[in-house]
């Protein structure tokens, strides 16, 4: 069963030169630290993800590749091309065809979806800047379906910006 979902918005990305299409720009070397910062907070908090299902946009599989640099162990990625630029009907839509993961599992997307995604999870509107990662854990009460807000409580939001010494 899953126990933790995260929610996490791709890191801080470049504008290369006018011919790249947005799906391929780039990590800024700030996004790269700052999601190789993400990766360790999560490690220390206990809630690093097992599995991650992400947009196949360019920065999007940057932020995991530098994610999961920072997190021990094995983790499993999953690319969607649904989930680039995707609203929350569209990733519950994808989601529900796949099977609950146990463990931690991270949604790693694009704005506006994403903090779509974090208030249709906790009710509550929450500005989703470059790299923000929310993390959610099923209630005692959520045994139900996992894509139901009812099986989630907010537990810690992580801002880049926090983590700079």
């Amino acid at each position: 069963m899953l126990t933790h979902l995260l929610i996490m918005r791709h890191a801080k990305a470049s504008w290369p030169d006018n011919n790249t299409s947005d799906h391929d720009r780039p990590l800024h070397v700030s996004g790269q630290r700052d999601a190789t910062a993400v990766g360790a907070a999560l490690t220390a908090r206990g809630v690093a993800p097992e599995v991650i299902w992400s947009s196949d946009a360019k920065r999007t599989r940057e932020t995991a590749m530098y994610l999961i640099r920072a997190i021990p162990g094995a983790q499993t990625i999953n690319y969607s091309p649904e989930f680039y630029h995707a609203g929350v009907e569209t990733v519950l839509r994808v989601c529900g065809k796949l099977i609950e993961p146990d463990g931690s599992l991270m949604l790693l997307g694009h704005n506006p979806g994403w903090a779509e995604l974090h208030s249709y999870f906790t009710g509550q509107p929450h500005h989703f800047p470059p790299g923000a990662c929310s993390v959610l854990t099923r209630t005692p009460e959520g045994q139900s379906d996992w894509l139901d807000p009812a099986a989630w409580s907010f537990t810690d939001m992580i801002l880049p910006r926090e983590l700079k010494a």
